[in-house]
């Protein structure tokens, strides 16, 4: 779908690379432009027998990697030798870095008026925070996120999934896609300003104006936060867990006719009905549980553990466990062609035929290019 994009990677961490894994997956070329000593999540264990992380192989799936210095002329230099053929540039620096480097937007889009230029940052481009350090827990803490998960004693759990880099990934590149369907064939480059705070504060509207409106927004205080009894995580026996959603009348009333408690009904909000509750799925173990409510219209699901998603009947059946890497978030009728799923074994694996392929650099001038540092 997007066979025809050339898309600049210079983004290390896990946002920026998700983000381009995603348009990857869509059939644009992407270019890693990682450091010569490597992005990051290269260096992160567990690595496979080739010496390759797992966490960079779920970032890079299908990408090209160069391996260039930004600190040295001559690696600047072939940066910016790149920009004019490329679609998208994506960069996860801080504010302000790509500017004293000289390659910010300016000089990318005076040699490319095509061109867009995506900023991933936590905090955005400007603001008083725009400087600071962060990873996903930083930003979730400022958004209140953090809060909102907090336990029955108000210590907020540290989050499972990286949810505020996940979600300025999805901004990023619904930006990048909106950008580019927007592009007049003679022009129209874009500078995208994208802050993960800000993705975490766009997500939480429904929570964040009813907050303001009189419903306190706070831990365990809203319907999808552990205040009701019929939206929550019970204990069974043998110490598995359920997850219950009977939200919806429909779903709490099916839920009390199968396990024979009529007397519950219309009670799916009561905090008294918790404890009456909890008492009940410990009963029973999850396996147990799950013969009996899984099927049976009231939203209840096992709490399953990483390694049972592989013998997951439905997950296996939609493919997208696969043994090297997990598969895009997307299915289309006609099928989206096959992407790519090699990953660059090391920093810059592609560089040679890259560089003669896009800017036709023969041997003699990526020799004298290294010499000047270029490539670290």
């Amino acid at each position: 779908m997007l066979g025809d994009l050339l898309v600049l990677d210079l983004s290390a961490y896990l946002p920026g690379p998700y983000a381009t894994q995603l348009l990857a997956d869509l059939g644009a070329r992407v270019v890693k432009v990682e450091a010569p000593s490597g992005a990051p999540p290269r260096h992160v264990p567990p690595h496979d027998a080739r010496g390759t992380s797992s966490a960079f192989r779920a970032l890079n799936a299908g990408k090209e990697s160069v391996a260039l210095d930004l600190k040295a002329a001559a690696g600047r230099e072939l940066l910016l030798r790149l920009v004019p053929l490329a679609d998208v540039l994506i960069e996860g620096f801080r504010p302000g870095v790509m500017e004293r480097l000289g390659v910010g937007p300016e000089p990318c889009l005076a040699r490319n008026p095509r061109l867009i230029y995506a900023r991933l940052t936590g905090f955005g481009q400007t603001g008083p925070y725009r400087e600071r350090a962060g990873h996903d827990l930083t930003y979730q803490a400022y958004s209140g996120a953090l809060g909102l998960g907090a336990g029955p004693d108000g210590h907020p759990a540290t989050p499972g999934l990286q949810s505020g880099d996940l979600l300025g990934a999805y901004a990023a590149a619904t930006g990048i896609l909106a950008a580019l369907h927007a592009r007049p064939p003679d022009g129209g480059g874009r500078v995208l300003d994208v802050s993960i705070l800000d993705a975490l504060i766009s997500a939480q509207g429904l929570h964040l104006l009813g907050h303001r409106e009189g419903l306190r927004a706070e831990a365990r205080s809203l319907p999808l936060n552990g205040a009701a009894p019929c939206y929550d995580v019970y204990r069974a026996a043998c110490g598995g867990h359920l997850a219950l959603a009977a939200l919806e009348p429909k779903f709490w009333e099916a839920f009390c006719e199968i396990v024979e408690r009529p007397e519950w009904s219309g009670r799916g909000f009561d905090p008294g009905l918790r404890t009456e509750l909890a008492a009940l799925f410990l009963t029973r173990s999850r396996d147990e549980w799950r013969v009996i409510l899984e099927n049976s219209e009231c939203c209840c699901a096992p709490v399953l553990r990483y390694d049972e998603l592989w013998e997951d009947d439905h997950l296996r059946a939609r493919g997208i466990l696969g043994p090297e890497r997990i598969g895009p978030p997307l299915r289309a009728e006609p099928p989206l062609p096959e992407a790519p799923r090699e990953v660059p074994l090391a920093p810059g694996a592609q560089r040679a035929a890259l560089l003669r392929e896009l800017l036709g650099i023969e041997s003699a001038e990526e020799r004298s290019l290294a010499e000047r540092g270029a490539f670290g």
